[in-house]
């Protein structure tokens, strides 16, 4: 029998009917393509496999993007327009001082006999701290009031013979016109009026230095006693009793009183110190009580500047307000000066702005037509997310905190800006309706057909 023959027959026998009295059609394809490959030769036979495997691989990868592309979402971050209040201000650090302090000590070098104080008590004007010995300056005191009392005595004295010295003068110049005495005569009255004038100010001149050292010993005195020189808070005491503490001990300053009410010295870069104006609310806060806000206002600006690591700073004297005293002198602080503020207006993220103006420069055509210039604020740009799609919008712009814009015009409460570039994403989860989040836009597009069956079939 010939191969065709045989072929045939092969086929015939593949034919092979149903229940119904119908073809096994696969059976018969399956023995044609056998038969097929069987008269082929082996260069024949490796083309036609090279042939299918590119086929199928032409197939899954139109299969993985017409799948992949019907699912994708582009993804762009987005932020919610919404009110909130905003805040421009100046950072600033600084350190809290007293606004009086008085460092005390004896001026004698004498033994201390009292301390009456720790640091941290609170004390009234007046109140006595410490005290010395004052046995020796009482004494000091006595003998210069005795000679206070006796040059007292010589002035007057003095005064009584000079008032005499004048009248004798006065008489003997009588004499010597009618003759009844010599030029001599009159000469001696003249030179004992004249000595008469240098005893009463020689006199006079004890007295005041007599005066002096008194008043000297009076102040030494007191000085033996340390009084608080206002209300406020024994910062420091520096001594004991039983030693001796005076102007020339190693340590002159036996304690300290500061005013509890404090004030705060901040430094101002010079870009901002234009902005800073002497009345302007200071909120700050310091590592101690990291979760309150502590109160003051701007005092007075130092136009003197001091320069740190180049940059050149200006001291601002900034008011405190510590009704409960928590706060102590020679604390750091962080400091905010409030150059405006707006409460409960619309505001978007810096973010926003940003992006759109990138936004722009990549898409010139997307630009909207130039906004007049605005007397309330400036002129800018954002991205809108509308109906799923990229909307540049024309804004103006008021205040800013850093992180928002106050937004005066062009957006409404509600309205998502887009903050950032657009990403790939193959879920379908809605956006989320936080403040800050990420929108989706569907961009889906058809991909390639499956491959067919191999040529010839």
């Amino acid at each position: 029998m010939s191969e065709s023959q045989n072929s045939q027959t092969d086929t015939e026998n593949a034919l092979i009917q149903s229940n119904q009295g119908k073809y096994d059609v696969t059976k018969v394809k399956e023995v044609l393509l056998k038969k097929r490959i069987q008269g082929m030769s082996k260069k024949n036979k490796i083309l036609w496999l090279v042939g299918i495997l590119l086929v199928i691989g032409v197939s899954g990868y139109g299969s993985y993007k017409w799948l992949g592309s019907s699912s994708k979402n582009t993804e762009y971050p987005t932020a919610t327009v919404g009110k909130a209040t905003i805040t421009d201000s100046i950072e600033a650090t600084g350190t809290l001082s007293a606004i009086k302090s008085s460092a005390m000590g004896f001026k004698n070098d004498d033994t201390i006999t009292a301390i009456n104080v720790q640091p941290g008590d609170k004390v009234k004007m007046g109140q006595i701290l410490a005290q010395q010995d004052p046995s020796s300056l009482q004494s000091a005191l006595q003998q210069a009031k005795s000679s206070v009392d006796q040059d007292q005595i010589s002035v007057k004295v003095a005064n009584l013979n000079y008032e005499t010295y004048r009248k004798t003068l006065d008489r003997q110049q009588q004499l010597f016109v009618a003759g009844a005495i010599a030029q001599t005569d009159l000469d001696t009255a003249q030179n004992t009026l004249t000595k008469s004038e240098w005893d009463v100010a020689t006199a006079k001149a004890k007295l005041a230095n007599d005066q002096a050292k008194a008043d000297q010993a009076q102040a030494d005195l007191a000085g033996a006693t340390l009084v608080a020189p206002f209300d406020g808070i024994i910062g420091v005491v520096n001594g004991q009793v039983g030693q001796i503490n005076g102007i020339n001990s190693s340590s002159s300053t036996l304690l300290s009183v500061l005013s509890e009410e404090l004030q705060l010295s901040a430094l101002i870069n010079e870009a901002d110190i234009g902005r800073v104006k002497v009345g302007q609310d200071v909120s700050f806060i310091t590592s101690t009580y990291a979760n309150k806000t502590f109160k003051g206002k701007v005092l007075r600006i130092t136009p003197q500047a001091s320069t740190v690591s180049s940059v050149q700073y200006y001291p601002v004297l900034i008011s405190c307000i510590d009704p409960d005293h928590q706060l102590f002198s020679g604390m750091s602080v962080s400091a905010n000066i409030i150059v405006a503020q707006k409460s409960n207006v619309m505001t978007v993220s810096m973010m926003a702005v940003s992006y759109a103006e990138s936004y722009v420069k990549s898409n010139p055509s997307s630009a909207p037509a130039p906004t007049a210039a605005s007397k309330e604020g400036t002129s800018s740009i954002a991205v809108v997310l509308e109906n799923n799609q990229p909307t540049v919008k024309s804004v103006v712009l008021g205040l800013s905190d850093g992180s928002n814009y106050e937004l005066i015009s062009g957006l409404n409460v509600g309205d998502k800006v887009i903050v950032g570039s657009s990403t790939a994403s193959t879920t379908s989860s809605g956006a989320s309706s936080s403040k800050s989040t990420t929108t989706k836009s569907n961009n889906n597009q058809g991909g390639g057909a499956m491959g067919g069956p191999p040529p010839g079939m």
